[in-house]
């Protein structure tokens, strides 16, 4: 018989690039539930349906079990701390988000990219999950990007394809926060420490440009989402970050990994560096890592 490791399996599966739902429903005593879900499938058109898979651990398991309706709310790019509140949160998850009511009562989030308003056709038990299936009843959708999720951290395509776009058409830099054990890897110079980092080959782009330099240093890494696109003012040149995930704490030349609760204390080669892993550290305490868009010293995080 062969043995599954679940961690290892829990990987594999999330290596699958998903989209980011919120699933909702309405018990009969008029409790609001919700949680995160990107096991979402569309399932037939002729008839219009759907499939989510609640988990048996849900503590609002019995409601989904039982309710006769539910809705599926696709998440925005700019929505993840919706997403980590329905994952994670106790309480009241409704609080302090914009939602409105379907004819059935389930909550809607406002500003999602698209939602389905389902009338329960079938549940079926599947192991540690529950195969629930809807028929859509009302559905809305518009052009917004989707809010994407792989390998345990968000991205967004709308995203990652205008830091490519700036990189073919523009000279930069490419660096990466790579992490490992809630470390970052860093590099000292005579001026301070400093990113991994490389000239962009327009090309290439960015992502294989980078892809490449950590390759060539020894460096076995994921690459996940842009975490900052900027315009260094004083070069004329634009310089894109991305998260990184190291597979091992493998170093490569005058490197070394440093606990994300000291970054706040170290001497940095500039400003730009300074406060993109101070907001990294930040972001890391509340489990909402968003982008950076503008120059080295002001700009928007989105």
């Amino acid at each position: 018989m062969t043995i599954i490791d679940t961690r290892e399996l829990r990987n594999a599966f999330g290596s699958f690039m998903t989209g980011v739902t919120v699933v909702t429903a309405v018990s009969d005593q008029n409790e609001k539930v919700g949680f995160t879900a990107n096991s979402f499938t569309s399932v037939s058109v002729d008839p219009p349906l759907l499939l989510v898979c609640p988990s048996n651990n849900l503590s609002s398991i019995d409601i989904f079990n039982s309710c006769k309706h539910f809705a599926v709310n696709i998440l925005a790019e700019d929505q993840q701390d919706i997403s980590n509140t329905f994952a994670s949160a106790k309480g009241d998850r409704f609080e302090g988000i914009k939602w409105h009511n379907d004819e059935h009562g389930c909550p809607i989030i406002d500003g999602t990219v698209a939602h389905f308003s389902c009338s329960t056709h079938n549940t079926i038990p599947a192991g540690d999950h529950v195969l629930l299936v809807g028929e859509i009843k009302q559905f809305d959708s518009n052009e917004n990007q989707g809010l994407g999720y792989a390998r345990g951290g968000y991205f967004s395509l709308g995203l990652e394809h205008r830091a490519e776009e700036l990189t073919h058409s523009l000279a930069g830099v490419v660096g990466g926060i790579i992490e490992f054990n809630n470390k970052i890897l860093l590099q000292k110079t005579p001026q301070g420490y400093t990113l991994p980092q490389v000239a962009t080959n327009t090309e290439q782009g960015s992502q294989k440009t980078l892809r490449q330099h950590l390759n060539k240093q020894g460096l076995t890494c994921e690459i996940g989402s842009v975490y900052s696109i900027y315009e260094n003012l004083q070069t004329q040149t634009f310089t894109t970050y991305y998260r990184a995930s190291a597979k091992n704490e493998d170093l490569n030349q005058d490197g070394e990994y440093i606990a994300i609760d000291r970054l706040d204390s170290l001497e940095y080669a500039s400003s730009d560096i300074q406060s993109m892993l101070q907001r990294y550290a930040l972001e890391k305490q509340n489990g909402v890592f968003r982008l950076y868009v503008g120059d080295e010293k002001i700009g928007n995080v989105q």
